[in-house]
């Protein structure tokens, strides 16, 4: 019951809507108890048919951009895919980053989330960027949360060994983080200056060459893992209601409350 729950609410508070109120109990007792109906008692379907679900426009909130942002994710796991079926091509360009290029660091454990550092900084220092808090911080969480996720699974389906003789090669995780915080700078402030894209889109590059240079990754793994993360980022954007603002937060309230002996809290969002 729980997880109904915040599955129900999150879902409706990410999507947004404009005509009804929706309130959740989170239980704490059996599931059999009368209490623990609640839910599907203030959850109806008309409700779930009038609201959000039937109003995603998926579309961008600054007006039609067309395929132009899907063709960086696109060539860039379109090459991973070829060069992977080329195993004399992998082979020559990690010979020849691991020779002229040997790093045995761990600069790159921490310069993957180097651009979604910078763009807070930014923001604390007076640069603002295109959202505000609460809408650039669910973007950011949303968008390592799909990257991840596909990330993880895909190393799983393929099961590329590394260059090191290591498991789950393909994707780069490392290289993912990198660009989808990359192009989360990039979508966030590369309107006020193009150097904060080639700043972020550089340091991103960087991971995945260091990747190389550890015996950690092939070439086709730091492609894919590149064009995941823009993908993932891209997506986000564009799906993304713009819901965490001063306005919604205020409709939001969370109060404890105790019934028949059951304890716990009820979240009521009014949209």
């Amino acid at each position: 019951m729980k997880p109904l729950c915040y599955m129900v609410f999150l879902f409706m508070l990410l999507t947004g809507s404009t005509k009804s109120s929706l309130a959740i109990q989170m239980i704490s007792g059996p599931e059999n108890h009368p209490s623990a109906t609640a839910i599907k008692e203030i959850t109806d379907i008309r409700l779930l048919h009038e609201d959000s679900v039937h109003r995603l426009n998926f579309r961008y909130a600054e007006g039609r951009k067309g395929l132009k942002p899907w063709i960086a994710p696109a060539l860039l796991s379109g090459s991973a895919v070829i060069i992977h079926q080329i195993p004399e091509a992998k082979g020559k360009v990690h010979g020849f980053i691991h020779d002229h290029l040997p790093y045995q660091g761990h600069l790159d454990d921490y310069l993957q989330y180097a651009p979604l550092a910078a763009v807070y900084l930014l923001n604390f220092s007076g640069v603002s960027g295109k959202n505000n808090f609460g809408n650039r911080t669910a973007i950011a969480a949303k968008s390592i949360l799909l990257s991840s996720t596909l990330t993880s699974h895909i190393k799983v389906w393929t099961g590329v060994t590394r260059p090191n003789h290591e498991a789950h090669s393909f994707p780069s995780g490392h290289t993912t983080t990198a660009f989808t915080f990359a192009h989360f700078m990039h979508r966030e402030l590369g309107g006020l200056s193009t150097w904060y894209s080639i700043g972020a889109y550089s340091g991103a590059a960087s991971v995945g060459i260091m990747r190389m240079a550890k015996s950690a990754h092939w070439l086709p793994d730091i492609l894919m893992g590149a064009g995941v993360g823009i993908f993932s980022a891209e997506l986000i954007y564009l799906t993304h209601q713009y819901k965490w603002d001063n306005n919604h937060l205020r409709k939001l309230d969370i109060f404890p409350f105790a019934l028949n002996g059951q304890k716990g809290l009820s979240m009521v969002y009014t949209f």
